[in-house]
């Protein structure tokens, strides 16, 4: 999952995450919640690199992405998305190794550790940076 501080378009989102996977923006899918919900057709017989359902949230942030299929085969992923995400303004939230802890990618040129911080309303991410 990738939290996103600001909603972006589908096109933006689309780019981004070709540039991460490096793959045509063409094999990757995105869906709002909704139209994945509602999906009629079987998706395992299309060809993609990357499924991304998105849906609005609150708190700290006002996107989540959820990406299926893409099979990250090296241990460069994380600090691909952040090198892309400074490199291309998009200010988020990634998750990290321990439980609960996560990578902010924001202003300046450097990610910061952030720690999730518990809420009881649903679909809400609060953090604190550590």
């Amino acid at each position: 999952d990738i939290l996103l501080v600001q909603q972006c378009p589908v096109r933006q989102i689309r780019a981004f995450l070709a540039v991460v996977f490096h793959c045509p923006i063409e094999r990757i899918k995105i869906f709002s919640l909704d139209e994945f919900n509602s999906l009629s057709e079987e998706l395992d017989g299309l060809s993609f690199d990357c499924v991304c359902v998105f849906s609005p949230v609150r708190g700290d942030v006002a996107q989540l992405l959820q990406l299926y299929r893409y099979k990250i085969s090296d241990s460069d992923a994380v600090k691909r998305f952040v090198d892309i995400a400074l490199r291309n303004k998009v200010h988020c939230y990634l998750p990290s190794d321990s439980l609960g802890e996560w990578i902010y990618v924001g202003d300046g040129n450097n990610p910061r550790r952030a720690q999730q911080i518990s809420c009881e309303e649903e679909d809400c991410f609060l953090f604190k940076l550590i």
